[in-house]
């Protein structure tokens, strides 16, 4: 799933919080300029080093896979992560997992079979060309008046043949507790991968 679909059903999901259980919604014009302006702030792109509250208050957290080379090209926002596409491609559906740090020492296993579950529809191979590479930065355990259980992850894909790779930094949540969240973060960075996924006719 690309990030295309995966827009499309938070625009379906924002929609239906929007409008309500109600049959026919009544939108009021305060009501579309602000849903307008909430999904332009969704898609906004502005520099992690500038946007991103981590790196005031969570500096811990940086630095510890990524790169300062990294962080400078990285572009998004909060909701949806800060990426850097350098033009990776995937050829076919072999890849490896090239690592898993976890650099809070509490879900690096759980986070790598969430990722081998997510990568059902692929060959899981050491030394494939396309390389998956993820640092857990940062998790949040329970659930707080301001946060859902989550983790924070940094990931790269890599192409050994084109010398290409993408970067991401973002969170994942979710108010059914910390696996479900783990889930969701690999289920999240695998649909990066199928976006860029060159098909084999």
């Amino acid at each position: 799933m690309g990030r295309g679909r995966l827009l499309l059903i938070f625009i379906f999901l924002f929609s239906a919080w929007l409008f309500g259980q109600g049959a026919a919604p009544k939108l009021s014009e305060s009501d579309f300029k602000e849903g307008m302006a909430e999904l332009s702030r969704l898609g906004a792109k502005k520099p992690f080093l500038k946007d991103s509250s981590d790196v005031h208050l969570e500096p811990q957290s940086l630095n510890q896979f990524f790169t300062d080379r990294i962080y400078q090209r990285l572009q998004g926002n909060a909701y949806f992560g800060y990426r850097w596409d350098e033009g990776f491609t995937c050829a076919g559906n072999v890849v490896s997992i090239e690592e898993v740090k976890d650099l809070t020492e509490k879900t690096g296993a759980a986070y790598r079979l969430a990722l081998e579950q997510a990568l059902a529809d692929y060959q899981i191979k050491p030394g494939a060309v396309c390389q998956i590479g993820v640092g857990i930065v940062g998790i949040e355990a329970n659930q707080t008046e301001k946060t859902l259980p989550g983790i924070m992850v940094e990931a790269y894909l890599r192409n050994t043949s084109t010398k290409k790779s993408f970067f991401i930094r973002y969170g994942a949540g979710s108010p059914r507790g910390l696996a479900a969240a783990i889930r969701l973060s690999a289920e999240m960075l695998i649909a990066e991968l199928e976006g860029r996924r060159e098909k084999r006719n």
